[in-house]
């Protein structure tokens, strides 16, 4: 999958309603309105992108009666946009502010993929595993946790937790490059 891909699955994640509309014969109605990262590509490619994320089943196109066609991110499509968002959470160069984002898991063995799935997930993001089911991580990421936790029916499972001191933090600080 290529960076332009990417950026639309990212985009389409993180809008509102999952999707867009344009009409098949004018083109994508929202040209200028593209994210600046789109701004070098062609329309023409962005349209062949869609194109390649609808056949890989990222995406979902609906023919409405007016002629314009809406697009939505499908299941399969937020799952690699949320992966996208836990790897760029390795590397978020964000200030510290001094809290803990804690998640703690207790999945039982029916719903073993989430489980194996989350703590690959949180493995992927750079979060510090204190004990199996225990993971740690300096900056902003529930978003994330709650998008995952919601696609894997795992809500019953998973705690999250915003902590103000850990005991033996400053080990945790000096493997975040923290102060």
């Amino acid at each position: 999958m290529n960076e332009i891909a990417e950026q639309i699955l990212l985009h389409l994640y993180n809008s509102i309603e999952y999707g867009f509309s344009y009409r098949a014969k004018k083109g994508l109605f929202i040209p200028n309105r593209l994210p600046i990262f789109w701004k070098p590509t062609y329309k023409k490619d962005i349209k062949e992108i869609i194109r390649d994320l609808n056949r890989e089943k990222f995406l979902k196109k609906k023919q409405n009666y007016d002629g314009s066609i809406t697009v939505y991110i499908t299941e399969k499509g937020k799952l690699r946009a949320l992966s996208l968002r836990f790897k760029k959470l390795k590397d978020k160069k964000a200030i510290w502010d001094k809290k803990w984002r804690m998640v703690a898991f207790d999945i039982p063995e029916e719903f073993k993929k989430g489980r194996n799935a989350l703590r690959y997930r949180l493995r992927m993001a750079g979060f510090c595993e204190l004990q199996e089911s225990l993971f740690l991580h300096p900056h902003d990421c529930k978003k994330e946790i709650d998008d995952f936790v919601k696609i894997f029916k795992l809500e019953k499972y998973v705690r999250f937790a915003l902590l103000d001191f850990i005991d033996n933090q400053d080990w945790l600080k000096k493997l975040y490059k923290l102060d």
